[in-house]
């Protein structure tokens, strides 16, 4: 299968970086106070491996690390061709107002040593805010040429809508909880509409934090890895890519995760078998 897509006009692989816990994973204010879990210069080696393997997507977030995460994604970067890149991060409440998003995006700039990024977010729709403050800003920013595209996450289809409404620019892109046992956040109209209006599907936590994957205890998941000769996980994630409109972000903190992931993309199921994982009914999952 051709898993080539599409972000607006940018060529991106389906399969992408997510670097949660990459660098430090507690989300503080306080950059002095985070908390670093594993090792920096491995985690560094894994996202410039993934990247010469062919996984231009980077998702990161100015919370991550309280903005150490972006740090780390810029050392992996560094003298890579920029171009090829796809770099795509998320402003927090703190900076989500029309003044702030702008020069919040000017720090992630800084902390990934990067003249611009590909797609920002509004990390989520922060009820207690204006939307049209923080939707305000990511034009902003777009028209200063600091970002390429705007997308939102964590968005329901009403709100989806509304930023739409909101925005000048084109909506490129929504982020959400999605996987093979956990559909909710992305329901058939939304799934409709985004591909309709050219709005990327980006799902995070694409292995249900390691319920598709080590974890697994479904029965037609297990078979079907069997059946296919992979993991659980890479038939979960090959599932999720298929999908019309489709990217996945799993974490990846060390290269053993990157090959398991990037396996995902060696193989092809059936219409029938992805058919059959279609049915599967959806898991509580936090």
């Amino acid at each position: 299968m051709n898993f080539n897509k599409k972000i607006a006009d940018k060529m991106v692989n389906p399969l992408g970086i997510g670097t949660w816990m990459i660098g430090g994973g507690i989300y503080l204010e306080s950059k002095t106070t985070y908390a670093t879990y594993g090792n920096e210069e491995e985690e560094v080696k894994a996202i410039r491996y993934s990247i010469a393997q062919g996984q231009n997507h980077i998702d990161t977030a100015q919370m991550y690390g309280a903005g150490h995460t972006e740090e780390v994604v810029g050392q992996a970067i560094e003298g890579l061709d920029r171009n090829k890149l796809f770099i795509a991060s998320k402003v927090w409440k703190s900076h989500a107002t029309r003044l702030a998003v702008p020069h919040a995006i000017q720090d992630m700039l800084k902390r990934m040593r990067t003249d611009y990024l590909d797609l920002v977010y509004i990390h989520a729709p922060f009820p207690e805010l204006e939307m049209e403050e923080y939707i305000h800003g990511l034009n902003d920013a777009l028209d200063q040429g600091l970002i390429k595209n705007i997308g939102v996450s964590n968005f329901t289809f009403d709100q989806l809508k509304q930023a739409v409404s909101l925005s000048k620019h084109p909506i490129s892109a929504l982020q959400n909880h999605f996987n093979l046992l956990y559909k909710a956040e992305f329901p058939a109209d939304l799934r409709r509409y985004c591909i309709t209006n050219n709005i990327a599907m980006v799902a995070y936590r694409p292995l249900g934090r390691k319920l598709l994957a080590d974890e697994c205890q479904n029965e037609v998941l297990l078979n079907m890895a069997k059946k296919y000769g992979k993991t659980p996980a890479q038939v979960a994630l090959n599932w999720l890519i298929s999908q019309n409109g489709f990217y996945a972000i799993p974490k990846a903190l060390k290269l053993e995760d990157i090959k398991e992931n990037m396996a995902a993309l060696e193989f092809e199921i059936s219409q029938d078998d992805l058919e059959i994982l279609n049915m599967l009914p959806d898991e509580t999952q936090k």
